[in-house]
């Protein structure tokens, strides 16, 4: 049953996943990470409809900010899994399964708490540091998994927003000067 935020009517990506399977015998969905930063995730889902002679593919994307302050936030902790759903749910209304709105129920509860993970990050002390290791991350050409694999040799942490600001002064200086 669709849900009503602010006198509009959305679905929820469960709803959409429910159709969808009523609607067809085989569908698959793959996700993937295609950016990942200190301050974001973003994903992209493919929902793929197999029919008896063809496939049709409906691709939906999502970015979820993560929250550093309110560890009640469920983006403290589930950015990803967040982001995940909502690219599927996407998808989905690429497909012809979101109702009256492209966006889904989830997404639409969540514009305040989004709101408020973002403007976290902009106040948050580290903010500026942690854009100097991202900024020095892609002019040094290295890839996320590289610059958590560093992090983890040198700090024994691959959560890169966990870093204090002289780690996150290293971590960059390193970058910078191409020291493995």
């Amino acid at each position: 049953m669709p849900v009503k935020i602010k006198g509009s009517e959305y679905s929820t990506v469960a709803e959409r996943l429910n159709s969808v399977h009523n609607d067809h015998d085989y569908i698959s969905i793959t996700t993937e990470i295609v950016d990942e930063t200190q301050e974001y995730i973003t994903i992209k889902a493919n929902v793929s409809i197999h029919n008896d002679n063809f496939e049709q593919i409906y691709s939906g994307h999502a970015r979820e900010y993560f929250e550093f302050r309110n560890r009640d936030s469920v983006n403290f902790a589930f950015a990803l899994e967040n982001a995940e759903t909502s690219a599927i749910g996407r998808a989905l209304a690429s497909a012809g399964y979101g109702g009256k709105k492209f966006a889904s129920a989830e997404e639409m509860s969540r514009i305040e708490a989004k709101t408020k993970a973002r403007e976290s990050q902009i106040s948050h002390s580290s903010a500026p540091l942690l854009k100097v290791v991202e900024d020095a991350r892609q002019q040094a050409d290295i890839s996320v998994e590289q610059l958590k694999q560093r992090s983890q040799n040198l700090f024994g942490t691959d959560d890169i927003r966990a870093l204090s600001g002289i780690q996150l002064k290293r971590i960059a200086s390193e970058i910078s000067n191409g020291k493995n």
